[in-house]
């Protein structure tokens, strides 16, 4: 008891700090942990930002200091009388209108079927994640590994059934591009759905099966509204990794049989993306002024996009909060 008056005692002579001395190092120590993010962020991606904008506007090619002058719109006017630009941004739109519902399908559907508890969902979880931490240029060789004509695994499996299998699965350019690149994102947008499943809660499971709903009537009266938040993310992230690819279309490029006319550095004309178009102007003729102008066309596409996405949200997307506010 005595030990407790006299703790009780010191408390109270002792002299307390101010609160707002706390408050002070508070601020002082998140502005030291988040400097190094911010300067980061300045030198190495706004200024770099803000001096390619200016680029955009002058006749720059990496070498012509002597000849380096403002041209104004020109880049931007240039870029809209450009046939090749046109085509490029068709197939770009034209890839993302198939590759996106075609991932969000397959990323919802595996996510629904590895919820469900069977045996070894583990095990196919990890398997079909694994595509999305390989490095894409790997992954394309490992595709040219499987599917060439005469030194591929799979015509040499079925040599075993019909010799001298010869098919030749690398021709339709296309067609492989938009296989490795689904096969490379589904399993990131499975992992990401997998937590939004996990997070609905299973009284509204059980609840309809006591009323007799059926699974498909669960799944698209439960969990379909329920999952429109991520189904929303992901779609918006979809939209974006479809229209800035650039790797795999450079790379299986190199790999199937060429074709077309018209190339520029070996990539026909009939197969340019907006990125690729963009790549070609910078690194293949110098073009600095003009591929950054087309970047940032490109990137005005893309946020328009996404606002418009954004935009449709308030007639699809499903947000609890505002449900029960509502009610």
């Amino acid at each position: 008891m005595q030990q407790s008056a006299v703790l009780a005692a010191f408390r109270r002579t002792s002299p307390r700090r101010p609160r707002t001395s706390r408050a002070r190092r508070e601020i002082i120590s998140f502005h030291l942990f988040t400097l190094p993010w911010l300067l980061g962020f300045i030198f190495l991606t706004l200024s770099i930002l803000l001096i390619g904008f200016g680029v955009s506007f002058t006749n720059y090619d990496g070498y012509n200091w002597g000849r380096f002058k403002f041209v104004g719109y020109d880049n931007y006017v240039r870029a809209f009388k450009d046939v090749d630009v046109l085509r490029s941004i068709k197939n770009t739109f034209m890839f993302a209108l198939v590759s996106v519902p075609v991932s969000l399908l397959l990323a919802f559907l595996l996510a629904v079927l590895l919820n469900q508890p069977i045996k070894g969902r583990g095990v196919f979880r990890t398997l079909y994640y694994l595509p999305t931490i390989v490095p894409v240029t790997g992954a394309a060789w490992a595709w040219r590994l499987l599917l060439s004509k005469n030194i591929g695994l799979l015509n040499s499996f079925l040599s075993l059934f019909r010799p001298n299998t010869a098919i030749n699965w690398l021709s339709d350019y296309w067609f492989l591009v938009m296989n490795l690149y689904t096969w490379w994102h589904v399993g990131g947008g499975m992992v990401i759905m997998l937590a939004g499943l996990q997070g609905i809660p299973q009284e509204l499971y059980e609840a309809a099966h006591l009323d007799g709903a059926s699974r498909a009537q669960v799944l698209r009266k439960i969990t379909v509204p329920l999952m429109s938040p991520v189904l929303l993310f992901q779609l918006v992230m979809g939209i974006i990794g479809a229209i800035q690819i650039m790797d795999v279309a450079l790379l299986f490029n190199g790999i199937v049989a060429e074709g077309g006319s018209g190339g520029i550095q070996g990539v026909p004309r009939e197969r340019y993306f907006l990125l690729v178009y963009q790549y070609i102007q910078i690194f293949a003729f110098q073009r600095f002024g003009y591929g950054v102008a087309l970047g940032w066309i490109f990137f005005l596409l893309i946020l328009l996009l996404t606002v418009i996405v954004l935009w449709s949200a308030k007639h699809w997307v499903y947000y609890e909060a505002e449900a029960g506010r509502m009610a």
